[in-house]
């Protein structure tokens, strides 16, 4: 049986932390910095697989802080929006209200459990947000378990979006199920010029083909945006082809709609880093949302529920699914 551990301390950056640890996974959690989970780390090969970014540390930030000047990295959740923007009166703050949030936290119920719970109360929209970290035993999963509650006195319209940074070299391979991609056309990035909606993975660029699977080199200052849409399967992955360590996330495609990616290998900021991220919706502005109904509601006193998987595997090249159980099946090698 694993050894499984729950604990609290600081980083050195003055923060509360609480440490999750089994045989094969370390999870460090900042509840004070919105409940980001800050580094998973597959204990084998001490393979950090979160992206920090090296020269923001994390820290409080007020509400209405500017995400992109003080992106610590790690794996934040975005709700209820993405871009700032004004809902039925409500002025959101960019990128939502859980990522500056002080979150309180509470060990699973029984001593020596290997979970811990969290929890936040959004001041704008007043939403109860909830979420269960498990460790599963004998194998490399983490199990997230999500509800959103409405405690607000009417129906409310939101974006929810998973967004976990992921270290990322050349060596690097995404992958996603059968989707199309479109390309959002105010941030087209490298991908200017490409049809508006293709096909996964190859997007035809003027004389050439690219394989967006393929993590090219920070030297070539490439940066991609777009969504994922119209998947039968729920899940999405990056592996390490150097190392044969994959790394992929399960979720349910009735509640998670759309995929987006961004992606910036040295053409925005500097910065090379990959980020997969399960949406209830697109575009990045709400009201654009809102106004071709793909956005989310809860009406008052209602809840919306769902588990996602992280899951962690070695021997692979490439992702082809994920199933109930964490285990991480092979794509195609090519």
């Amino acid at each position: 049986m694993d050894t499984l551990t729950l604990s609290t301390g600081t980083t050195p950056h003055g923060l509360h932390t609480i440490l999750l640890e089994s045989r094969y996974l370390r999870v460090v959690v900042l509840p004070e910095a919105g409940g980001r989970i800050w580094q998973i780390t597959y204990k084998p090969l001490e393979a950090d697989l979160l992206w920090n970014n090296p020269s923001v540390p994390p820290a409080l930030q007020p509400l209405h802080a500017g995400y992109d000047d003080v992106w610590s990295g790690g794996w934040d959740e975005l709700f209820p929006n993405d871009e700032a923007a004004t809902v039925e009166g409500n002025a959101l703050p960019d990128h939502g209200e859980l990522w500056t949030g002080e979150w309180s936290a509470e060990p699973g119920p029984d001593e020596g459990s290997e979970e811990v719970h969290l929890h936040f109360v959004t001041p704008i929209s007043h939403f109860l947000v909830e979420k269960t970290l498990l460790l599963r035993p004998e194998c490399a999963s983490l199990e997230i378990r999500y509800r959103f509650t409405n405690q607000g006195a009417g129906t409310f319209p939101f974006l929810w979006k998973l967004h976990p940074a992921f270290a990322v070299s050349s060596q690097h391979r995404i992958d996603f199920p059968p989707m199309a991609v479109i390309v959002e056309q105010e941030y087209p990035g490298t991908l200017e010029g490409a049809p508006p909606i293709f096909p996964w993975p190859y997007a035809p660029l003027n004389d050439t083909v690219l394989d967006l699977r393929q993590v090219p080199d920070v030297s070539s200052r490439a940066m991609h945006f777009f969504y994922g849409t119209g998947f039968a399967a729920g899940w999405c992955g990056i592996t390490n082809r150097a190392n044969g360590l994959a790394s992929a996330l399960r979720f349910d495609p009735e509640v998670f709609s759309s995929c987006w990616l961004f992606a910036t290998y040295g053409g925005w900021r500097d910065l090379n880093v990959v980020v997969l991220e399960p949406a209830t919706g697109y575009p990045y502005k709400i009201q654009s949302m809102i106004d071709s109904e793909r956005a989310r509601r809860l009406a008052p006193g209602k809840s919306l529920e769902t588990t996602v998987l992280f899951s962690v595997q070695e021997g692979l090249q490439s992702i082809g699914g994920v199933e109930a159980d964490g285990r991480i099946l092979p794509g195609d090698e090519n």
